[in-house]
């Protein structure tokens, strides 16, 4: 790590320069300061080394070639910052990071450097915080510049190197690309926020007490990482019961984590907080948020309230058994209570209320089963993995009469994947005509799955006229029947035009052995 600290710090400076900056200029924008109200002035990143601790490393799961580490990881920034701001002149200091991180490498192989490639990403949305220095000038409008910064970086994490998003790095030529860029999922995570009980009112005496419109419109978000669904708002009251069944399809069901945050609704201005909480799927108990419970990062010159575990604690940590992925998980009721977390918005003097979560895994089987073999109500009857390795000796344009392509153009492809009422795109290869898209794509289908289809269309984006071809499966002939790295043709009189691909079908259900 201490190797690496430089190159990191260059990288880092690369990324407030290029995607930092705008995504803060645009925050600043949608306040109504303008769009070019932010700019990084210097940038120093420091000597600060990341920690990482609380390291776990899972068994390996039957037929997934992976090896998967998680690890809490904290950043506790020494940078020399600086920035104007509406035209004056600030620094940035104090700056953290810190989450639950996984490391995935896969697949393993026999040569050096003995793995495929390495993924990255955070298992739950990681804590940002800074503090600006020397803007007294701005000072009345600095804590809502800082909110807004904090909720729009954070939302760009989300989409980069937040579950189920991830950063990956190819180690290898020679292995497995499906293998190395897409994750391998293995089941289902039902999950049902049951009921929450005893949120605050809005306060004491004035009109809305008079009136019985004291009590919050309480709603929650629920999420592994950056995959949240958001429940139906309850209206004006401190407890209530809903009915819904989220799914999470998932990797690994051990190390995840189901975060509920609940919200109170408000039309006139932002939402605000009503509590938090978290259920560590491998134990189905309550756990702290990271600010809460004794390991939170501490400003620059203090201490950070964190203590080394002792070996007894690590040997047992290391010792705890992995759940598996192949066996299902019967419904189970987890009880937390809400906590408050440092930052978040609220006008709430006290958090308080409890909730109950519900939990289910249902692992993927290669065939069918009976629906009672379902484990909780869930609309998802099917999941199509499909991975696009390249299109191959794209060479003329598909039609009655194929035509090739110009003298001299080397064509930019697309690859247009389609699944019933579902459609996704690769990225587009540039200039030519052996297109590299490496590429994966997982549809939820539901119970008519068995009369669609998937087909797979590559298309030259600097054309009008641009289709190379297409290819079609139905569904229910991928049954017990795996695609692997097969190169088929995308036109019966283009022989030579082709796409190489991987697919697979599985069912939620009980595995036979």
């Amino acid at each position: 790590m201490g190797q690496l600290s430089p190159r990191v710090g260059e990288m880092g400076a690369k990324i407030l320069n290029s995607k930092v900056e705008p995504i803060v200029q645009g925050a600043l924008s949608t306040l109504s300061l303008g769009k070019k109200a932010f700019k990084f002035t210097r940038i120093e990143l420091g000597q600060a080394k990341p920690t990482i601790s609380n390291i776990r490393t899972h068994k390996t799961a039957k037929g997934f070639d992976r090896i998967t580490v998680d690890c809490d990881l904290v950043y506790l920034g020494d940078s020399d910052i600086q920035v104007s701001i509406l035209g004056v002149s600030s620094g940035v200091r104090n700056v953290q990071v810190a989450g639950r991180a996984r490391i995935v490498l896969t697949p393993t192989i026999s040569e050096l450097p003995l793995v495929g490639g390495v993924q990255f990403f955070f298992l739950t949305k990681p804590e940002i915080d800074f503090d600006f220095d020397g803007a007294a000038k701005i000072a009345t409008k600095l804590p809502a510049i800082k909110t807004k910064i904090k909720e729009d970086l954070l939302e760009d994490m989300s989409k980069e190197i937040v579950f189920p998003n991830r950063v990956t790095l190819p180690l290898s030529w020679t292995a497995d690309p499906q293998l190395i860029w897409q994750p391998q999922l293995t089941g289902i995570l039902g999950v049902r926020l049951r009921t929450v009980s005893g949120l605050p009112k809005k306060g004491s005496g004035g009109v809305r007490s008079w009136v019985g419109q004291d009590k919050p419109d309480a709603y929650a978000t629920i999420g592994i990482g950056g995959d949240e669904r958001t429940t139906v708002v309850a209206k004006n009251t401190v407890q209530h019961t809903w009915e819904e069944w989220y799914e999470f399809p998932l990797e690994e069901v051990d190390g995840h984590v189901v975060e509920v945050n609940m919200y109170d609704r408000d039309k006139a201005s932002s939402d605000e907080f009503l509590g938090y909480a978290a259920i560590d799927i491998k134990t189905f108990s309550q756990i702290k948020h990271l600010y809460n419970r004794g390991t939170a990062p501490a400003k620059q010159g203090q201490a950070a309230k964190q203590t080394r575990p002792s070996r007894g604690q690590l040997v047992s940590q290391q010792s705890v058994q992995t759940l598996s992925v192949n066996q299902p998980i019967q419904t189970r009721l987890v009880e937390a209570t809400l906590e408050s977390v440092a930052g978040r918005k609220t006008k709430y003097a006290k958090i308080t209320g409890k909730i109950g979560v519900e939990l289910a895994w249902q692992p993927l089987v290669p065939t069918p089963g009976r629906d009672t073999a379902r484990l909780f109500p869930g609309s998802t009857a099917a999941i199509l993995s499909v991975f696009i390795y390249s299109a191959n000796n794209l060479a003329k344009y598909a039609g009655a009469s194929p035509s090739p392509i110009p003298v001299g153009h080397l064509p930019s492809a697309k690859a247009t994947l389609t699944v019933a009422n579902y459609t996704q795109t690769t990225g587009v290869s540039k200039d030519s005509q052996q297109a590299e898209f490496k590429q994966g794509f997982v549809f939820k289908l539901g119970k008519d799955w068995k009369t669609q289809t998937l087909k797979i269309r590559v298309d030259d984006t600097e054309k009008s006229v641009s289709s190379f071809g297409s290819k079609t499966w139905k569904l229910s002939e991928l049954v017990g029947v795996d695609i692997k790295q097969e190169i088929v043709s995308l036109d019966t009189k283009i022989a030579s035009q082709t796409i190489t691909v991987s697919a697979s079908i599985r069912f939620p259900g009980i595995p036979t052995n």
